[in-house]
């Protein structure tokens, strides 16, 4: 509903609303919404987490990253994230990366 609502706040950009432990809302202009999941991880501090999956989402995009992989891989940092202690724990590129690998298996 709040992505919803902000789209129709705006006549040019598209919304990511955050949801928590559940990812996120991606609300592209002109597309549909669409919920993307957050790998689920044990959280031991999540301060830093909603810092985090801004600056990868916006790094996804920089990046040439679709809207959808931005807020999939902004997810994953986020979670990443909050299974540090403390406010400085956005993964690197690499460490994430690597993450991310080793939990596919």
């Amino acid at each position: 509903a709040a992505a919803r609502l902000l789209l129709g706040r705006t006549d040019h950009a598209s919304v990511i609303v955050r949801t928590g432990a559940s990812g996120c809302v991606l609300a592209v202009r002109g597309g549909e919404m669409t919920r993307v999941p957050a790998p689920v991880v044990q959280a031991v501090d999540t301060t830093g987490a909603g810092d985090t999956h801004a600056g990868v989402f916006i790094a996804g995009l920089a990046d040439g990253l679709s809207p959808a992989r931005a807020a999939a891989r902004a997810n994953a940092a986020a979670a990443f994230s909050v299974t540090r202690p403390g406010p400085a724990t956005s993964p690197t590129r690499a460490a994430l990366d690597a993450w991310l690998a080793e939990r596919r298996g």
